[in-house]
C-alpha cells in the first residue's frame, strides 16, 4: 500500500524538484487551498478586485475626471504614491511590491479587470454607492439619516478625498518644518 501511495505523488514530487518553483510560493498556494482557513493572503487576493473596481469607480465620478477616459484616469492612479502605498499592502503577502517600470502593466490589468464580464455585478454596485463599500444599515439616530448614502436634498456629508490629500498635505509640510527647525 505505501509503495503505490508513493507513485501516486511521484510526478508531483518531480515536477517541483526538477523545476524553478519556489518551495515556499508552493506551500502557501496549497496551505491556501485547506478549506474552512482563510488566510491574509486568502483575503487580500479575493478583496484585491473589488478594491481596485470600488477606487476606479470613485475616481471615475469626481468631477476633476468628468471628461477623461478610463485609461487616463487609471494612468494617474497607478502613478500616485496612493497606489503604491494601496499596492504594496495588498501585495506584502507575495514579496511583491510597486515597480514604477511596470506601469502599463498596471494600466492595462485594471482596464481587463474593468471590463471584464465577471465584475458586471461590482461595478454596477459600487456606482450606486459612489465606490463606498457599505457596512450595513447604520443610522445616525439624531439625524435617522444614512450616514453611507448620498442624500439628495443636502451635500455629502463624508470627506472629500481632495480635502484629505491638502490635509495630508500640511501635515507633511509641518513635519517638515519642525524637522529644520529641530536641526
Amino acid at each position: 500500500m505505501g509503495k503505490v501511495a508513493k507513485d501516486k505523488w511521484d510526478k508531483v514530487i518531480e515536477y517541483l524538484t526538477h523545476s524553478d518553483r519556489d518551495l515556499q510560493k508552493v506551500l502557501s498556494l496549497l496551505k491556501g487551498c485547506d478549506q474552512g482557513s482563510a488566510s491574509n493572503y486568502d483575503v487580500n487576493r479575493a478583496s484585491y478586485s473589488l478594491n481596485i473596481i470600488a477606487i476606479v469607480t470613485q475616481k471615475q465620478l469626481d468631477p476633476e475626471n468628468k471628461d477623461k477616459s478610463l485609461t487616463h484616469i487609471i494612468k494617474q492612479w497607478v502613478k500616485s504614491k496612493d497606489f503604491m502605498q494601496f499596492y504594496n499592502l495588498m501585495r506584502k503577502q507575495e514579496n511583491i511590491t510597486w515597480d514604477k517600470s511596470k506601469l502599463e502593466d498596471y494600466t492595462k490589468q485594471f482596464k481587463d479587470l474593468w471590463y471584464s464580464k465577471s465584475q458586471s455585478k461590482s461595478k454596477e454596485y459600487f456606482k450606486k454607492i459612489d465606490g463606498f463599500i457599505r457596512l450595513g444599515d447604520s443610522f445616525n439616530k439624531t439625524t435617522e439619516a444614512n450616514l453611507l448614502e448620498k442624500d439628495t436634498k443636502e451635500e455629502e456629508t463624508r470627506p472629500k478625498a481632495k480635502i484629505i490629500e491638502k490635509t495630508f498635505d500640511k501635515i507633511k509640510q509641518n513635519e517638515r518644518r519642525s524637522r529644520t527647525n529641530i536641526s
